[in-house]
């Protein structure tokens, strides 16, 4: 706690506030260490440390305050995502008997808990999980913030240095004794479970719980165990067979040992690892005093200094130890996790490899680096050939970067990033000798983790969502960083971070031009890309311009080193900006050429028209997505059609049929193709259904069908239409369909929603979609501004796993009613060949989901009296003909993209089994010289991110037969104007 000292009296107190205050979050930090620290420092400088202990209290006080209402409100999620994935552990009875609990004890465990070691970092967010009422927590936790603090200031002032050791012997006891009283109460409760073993089976099957069942559980003024719910299957009697429950002392006892021995037989590597690491820190004493200033120190720590001695044994004694109690805790608790993972996913040996290898690279890599380094006239290289270090951190680490590497997208590709910012940010701001060693074991094991078990995954593609995420999480985590180091000034490879007049200037502009564009970066605002792009460029050049002027004048760059180490921060951010471009596309108001009402009031007009009309008039099935946001509108000069479009590379692509009364649409369309080529922009028309809508003269080329389903024909009978041959999802008695609002789905479905869509995109590289919803959660609910909200037929298994999701999209009727719906999207888990684990389901049971869910959702929109429902109106779904064109061709290659996780042959099955007709869709543009333009246009509205070098590979032939093999053109061509021009 040296850095401490660096702080005036003010600044202090202020340190010790947030130190305790975000500790109290749950965010593992040493709160205790730093009051005991601030305190000692109190009594040589002359401040009170009633000051001391005030900051603290009020620290705890707030830090508490802010995790109970974090755990209030996200703890529901946390509890109802476990109920369902384990129903017998956390079941209703449970849950009922933790808020009994928590509201009869709670507030003596919040009081107690601020006393002991971890325990006072959870205590604020379990209390919000479990709804105490705030007035008792408030209380309680001021009372043991105030306790705590003053019991700790005085300690401290009474017993001086000492004291550093007692409150940390007097935490790990009070650990112990905590843990202790633990292991006595579950032996009590399993006593008493199975004591009641004898109930009948009805009141013991673990029911799963419903939202509005959790909502009420949680309530403050719910009722602290739920009447039990009806079981979504049966209870079935336990066979006569059965051994009978053991109801004694004993079987308590081992059934709460029981995890604890299926630990030390699954990883028993981790486990032997663990107990000598916490004997030798009782023996050692480093669980509760820093051990680096003994005597016997030098014999067990690694360095260079080691190894010009001889004691090359201290690459491996070093790894058993750590330098002080903070990292004692850290160590054990990352051992334990990550080690243990590890060990039961690959085996002991290979689990032991990795770890002791992640040890080896990152300690030998890291001497080697310092011993080339220590010949340079570099401060920071001589001061890391003189360090010495201890503890397992590398073993650890290479365990974490393995760990990544099997997380599923989009995880894995966010914590490796996270892992390797972590790493790398604390090598260029830190730059001990143990930020050398971690920064090269992750790499390292970032890079080769794979390899080493024997695996391969390809490395994952981000999704729009990961690029913005990425570029506004490195300006939020650049502006942190400056932040932090205006309070806690460090000394890093390119030197102290001391700060100046003119950089505390510089940090503060930062600061609050990050804040001011962190959230329309966040939504994808063009305008907000180039602000981070120019405060990014300016903070390089005026980096540049600082060592230029400096190397010019011949002067020490003194006190300013600390735009140069943010300068290697902003190169990073310059580089994710760049990459991420391609994400940000909603437009600004600067566009030159755009039709009248394309932006600014006129556009807001224009929405307001077409609303109207779609309420008069109703619309088709792409009209169900006319207002979204990427979309722009024309308004006719009578004010009677409006004609829906988007704008790409120079092209107006008009979407579908305008909407207004029937007679004039072709007017309409003429009327856009004026205004377009007034504004020079190139008119089109996608996903026609009439090509006599179109100007004469226009080149119109067959681009795919629509499956149209009159729902009056739909049998609503107890009949499962959707297992007509007897093998169908009616086989699947243990799943579930629902067909809710996208706004109203659980958010356990909609994270597994999210999850399943990244994978889609990282792992098996299917792009995501522009023109549709794209099977994103957020812009379904979106969708139906102005309109009725859109719906997800969800299918999940006995598991709560979703299996199949799909997206409808209301079609305006008449009068403001709904006339149908719209299939938008389709998404499916990922089958075996792309995923890991026993229980992931079979092609064919996707394959039965998704019809499961078509035909459910199909039959309840009939029962609620829509007329039809169209099942491919985005003009993706072939006929089997070949494609006449490169615009066609280009759609075609799309759609062959998307079909892996579409299934439009599956789709087209399923809707011919219900009595499902062919509409032809068209493609019209002025003449064969626009056809390039208007292929780009198209995939650039349907594919994110897509660039001019991507054309040839989509407009190659791809053609997309029948399953019986037929293609040729299409048969119904109303006004004979297809393939030519009239």
């Amino acid at each position: 706690m040296d850095w401490l000292s660096e702080f005036p009296p003010g600044v202090l107190l202020l340190v010790v506030f947030l130190v305790v205050a975000v500790e109290s979050l749950g965010v593992p930090l040493p709160g205790e260490t730093v009051l005991i620290g601030a305190t000692l420092l109190a009594a040589t400088s002359g401040l009170n440390p009633v000051f001391v202990a005030a900051a603290a209290a009020a620290g705890a006080i707030l830090g508490d305050s802010v995790g109970y209402w974090i755990g209030k409100r996200y703890g529901r999620r946390l509890l109802s995502v476990l109920n369902r994935r384990f129903p017998k552990q956390v079941g209703p009875k449970r849950l009922g008997a933790a808020v009994h609990l928590m509201r009869r004890w709670g507030p003596w465990a919040v009081f107690v808990g601020r006393f002991i070691a971890v325990l006072r970092i959870f205590s604020g967010p379990l209390a919000g999980m479990f709804r105490m009422t705030y007035p008792h927590f408030l209380l309680a936790n001021a009372a043991g913030g105030i306790a705590w603090a003053s019991l700790v200031v005085t300690v401290v002032t009474l017993l001086g240095s000492a004291a550093t050791e007692f409150l940390h012997r007097f935490s790990w006891a009070a650990l112990a004794l905590a843990g202790a009283a633990a292991v006595v109460i579950a032996v009590v409760l399993v006593f008493r479970a199975r004591r009641r073993a004898a109930r009948p089976v009805e009141e013991r099957t673990p029911v799963s719980l419903t939202e509005a069942e959790l909502d009420e559980l949680l309530s403050p003024s719910g009722s602290a165990a739920l009447a039990p719910a009806a079981p979504r299957n049966p209870p079935t009697a336990p066979p006569s067979s059965a051994a009978p429950v053991r109801t004694d002392l004993r079987a308590a006892i081992a059934a709460v040992f029981t995890p604890l021995r299926w630990a030390l037989r699954t990883t028993p590597a981790t486990a032997a690892f663990v107990t000598v690491f916490v004997v030798l820190g009782v023996v050692t004493g480093g669980l509760w005093r820093p051990i680096d200033q003994a005597a016997w120190y030098p014999s067990f720590a690694y360095g260079v200094p080691s190894l010009e001695a001889g004691r090359w044994w201290t690459v491996l004694t070093g790894m058993f130890i750590t330098a002080d109690p903070l990292t004692y805790l850290i160590a054990i608790l990352g051992a334990a996790v990550f080690g243990g993972w590890v060990e039961a996913r690959f085996g002991t040996l290979r689990a032991s490899a990795i770890f002791l290898s992640g040890h080896l690279v990152g300690i030998l890599g890291a001497l080697g680096a310092a011993t080339a380094l220590a010949q340079l006239d570099w401060p920071w290289a001589q001061s890391l050939a003189t360090a010495l270090d201890v503890g397992p951190s590398c073993g650890i680490l290479a365990c974490v970067a393995t760990a990544t590497a099997f997380m599923r997208s989009p995880y894995r590709l966010r914590w490796r990033l996270l892992l390797l910012s972590w790493v790398s940010i604390a090598l260029l701001y830190v730059g001990k000798i143990d930020d050398l060693e971690h920064w090269i074991a992750t790499v390292v094991f970032v890079v080769v983790a794979r390899l080493l078990i024997g695996e391969h995954r390809s490395t994952p593609r981000p999704t729009m969502r990961d690029w913005r995420l990425f570029a506004v999480a490195g300006l939020l985590v650049i502006g942190a960083v400056q932040l932090l180091v205006t309070l806690l000034p460090l000394d890093g490879p390119l030197g102290s971070t001391t700060l100046t007049q003119e950089s505390i200037l510089d940090v503060g502009l930062d600061t609050v031009a990050i804040l001011l564009i962190a959230n329309w970066l966040r939504r994808g605002h063009r305008w907000a890309w180039w602000a981070a792009m120019v405060l990014t460029v300016g903070n390089l050049l005026t980096t540049l311009a600082l060592v230029a002027f400096t190397w010019l004048a011949m002067v020490p760059l003194v006190a300013s080193t600390i735009w140069i180490s943010a300068s290697v921060l902003w190169v990073g951010q310059a580089v994710a900006l760049v990459l991420s471009r391609h994400a940000f596309r909603v437009a600004a108001n600067q566009t030159r050429r755009r039709l009248p009402g394309a932006v600014g009031p006129g556009a807001r007009r224009a929405r307001a028209r077409a609303a109207e009309l779609l309420r008069e008039d109703g619309g088709g099935p792409l009209s169900a997505s006319a207002l979204r946001p990427e979309n722009r509108i024309f308004i006719t000069a009578d004010g009677g059609h409006a004609v829906v479009y988007q704008q790409h590379a120079g092209v107006a692509l008009a979407l579908g049929e305008p909407i207004g009364a029937g007679d004039g649409a072709s007017d309409a369309v003429l009327a856009f193709a004026a205004a377009a080529e007034q504004a020079g922009l190139t008119p089109a028309a996608f996903a026609v259904r009439e090509p006599s809508v179109v100007p004469d003269g226009w080149r119109v080329s067959p681009l795919g069908r629509d499956l149209v389903l009159e729902l009056s024909a739909v049998d609503d009978s107890g009949a499962d239409a959707s297992d007509p041959a007897g093998d169908g999802p009616a086989a699947e008695p243990a799943w579930s369909s629902i067909l809710l609002p996208s706004d109203e789905l659980p958010w356990e479905l909609r994270s597994q929603i999210r999850a399943l869509t990244s994978v889609w995109v990282s792992d098996r590289r299917v792009p995501e979609l522009g023109l549709t919803v794209g099977a994103s959660v957020e812009t379904a609910r979106g969708a139906g501004q102005g309109q009725a909200v859109a719906r997800s037929s969800v299918v999940t298994d006995a598991r709560g796993a979703v299996l199949a999701a799909l997206t409808w999209l209301p079609m305006p009727g008449p009068g403001g009613t709904v006339g149908g719906w719209a299939l938008d999207t389709v998404l499916r888990a990922v089958t075996p060949d792309t995923a890991d684990g026993p229980d992931t389901p079979s092609s064919s049971q996707l394959s039965r989901a998704v019809e499961r869910a078509l035909t459910d959702a199909c039959r309840r929109f009939a029962a609620e009296g829509a007329s039809t429902v169209s099942f491919a109106a985005s003009g993706l779904a072939r006929d089997g003909s070949e494609p006449d064109g490169v615009a066609v061709r280009t759609v075609a290659g799309i759609a062959h993209r998307v079909d892996p996780l579409h299934g439009f042959a599956e789709i087209a099955a399923v809707a011919r089994r219900l009595g499902a007709t062919h509409v032809p869709l068209f493609l019209a543009c002025r003449e064969d010289a626009d056809q390039p333009r208007v292929a780009y246009a198209a995939a650039a509205g349907f594919l994110t991110g897509i660039r001019l070098r991507d054309l040839p590979a989509l407009s190659g032939s791809l053609l997309v037969r029948e399953p019986d093999g037929r293609s040729g053109a299409l048969s119904d061509d109303p006004g004979g104007r297809v393939g030519g021009r009239d």
